[in-house]
């Protein structure tokens, strides 16, 4: 009798079928086709629902109200354990990788609490390395993040008094006397410069060589520019330096 019931059934046997999902699709919430069919060779480790009224407990779609926003609004701040597992394998699934290792790209988003519904990985979606969370990993909640922030950052004091050590111990104190003599001395510096680069200046205009000047200098270096027969008041005549250059040449 044993026997014959089992080659009934191996003669009625349901062949498996292979079911596949949307992206981002949660293999939990979709009826496995093949227990709907009358048997799952894959039993409990089947990772679709063996619920025949899984269907039904599906929230109804508000089309009143846009999903995407919903999404945007459903940040990593507010999960838990339990959700960032969930949105993990809804967005990546079962990924085929053909290596243990975990994408660093996608670590780094959920430690800074990057991660979410729209985030995209940059090696894009032909990353080699897995999306998954690795085993025995641990959801840091905002205040252990937060706590982990402050524990790294030093206050402006520990900071004046860390750079200050680097400068060493043979430099000179900075006090009333010293940084007069600063002043002093860079004052005496800047006129010692201005000075040079004027007397360039006046070589040069006295050599007939071309050089940017204003006209207050040109008045400066040749006082006898300044003619009432040369110049009307309102400026319709024009100063003509090769005309000067002429005229010094002449001379000479």
């Amino acid at each position: 009798e044993a026997a014959r019931k089992a080659e009934l059934a191996e003669l009625f046997k349901v062949a498996q079928v292979q079911q596949k999902v949307p992206f981002g699709t949660d293999p939990k919430t979709v009826l496995c086709i093949n227990f709907k069919n009358g048997h799952c060779a894959k039993g409990d480790k089947c990772r679709f629902s063996h619920d025949p009224n899984i269907g039904r407990k599906r929230d109804k779609i508000d089309l009143y109200t846009d999903q995407r926003a919903k999404e945007e609004e459903d940040t990593m701040d507010t999960w838990d354990q339990s959700k960032l597992e969930k949105v993990v394998l809804s967005k990546h699934g079962n990924p085929r990788t053909t290596t243990d290792i975990v994408c660093k790209y996608f670590l780094e988003a959920i430690d800074n609490g990057k991660y979410g519904w729209f985030w995209e990985c940059p090696n894009g979606g032909k990353c080699i390395y897995r999306h998954a969370l690795p085993p025995g990993f641990v959801l840091k909640s905002k205040q252990q993040r937060r706590e982990e922030e402050e524990k790294d950052r030093i206050t402006l004091e520990e900071f004046l008094d860390t750079e200050r050590h680097k400068l060493g111990s043979n430099l000179t104190p900075v006090t009333w006397e010293t940084f007069s003599a600063w002043k002093r001395s860079r004052q005496e510096r800047k006129e010692a410069e201005e000075k040079a680069v004027r007397q360039k200046k006046e070589a040069a205009f006295h050599a007939g060589k071309s050089l940017q000047m204003s006209g207050r200098e040109l008045f400066d270096f040749n006082p006898d520019l300044i003619n009432d027969g040369d110049w009307n008041d309102d400026g319709a005549d024009e100063f003509d330096l090769a005309t000067m250059r002429a005229e010094q040449e002449k001379d000479e």
